[in-house]
């Protein structure tokens, strides 16, 4: 008489395609936060041999080609700008200026002139460091 013996049952996992979805994963990220950093309004800066790195988080306001102004990505008309500068949190009262190089000086001043007329002391005129 024969015993029937039961089968065992092996439990094999394989790792191979999860190695596979997480390298997978890895490069959509790495590939995609490089395309992140400085999204939004276009604008070729000046050049100017003694430009520096500014660290600190300020307000942004943007001059583009076309004369179209912007303040932190919002476009804004020229004559609003003073009172959204006003209503600004104390601890953002300086302002970084960058306006597309072929802008006029004439719009230039006129937003220089409405920043200063928001009480605003500290202007910082963003440029980019020439290469030589």
């Amino acid at each position: 008489m024969e015993i029937e013996r039961r089968k065992k049952v092996s439990v094999d996992f394989n790792i191979a395609p999860l190695i596979d979805v997480v390298f997978q994963l890895l490069v959509f990220f790495a590939l995609t936060s490089y395309f992140v950093t400085n999204p939004g309004i276009e604008v070729a800066l000046p050049g100017a041999e003694s430009a520096v790195n500014v660290q600190k988080q300020h307000t942004i306001v943007y001059i583009t080609r076309e004369g179209s102004i912007y303040c932190n990505t919002n476009k804004t008309e020229l004559q609003e700008l003073t009172a959204i500068l006003k209503g600004m949190p104390s601890q953002s009262k300086t302002v970084i200026l960058k306006s597309d190089e072929t802008v006029s000086l004439g719009l230039v001043v006129n937003v220089i002139d409405a920043i200063k007329s928001a009480g605003i002391t500290d202007l910082i005129i963003a440029t980019e460091k020439k290469s030589d």
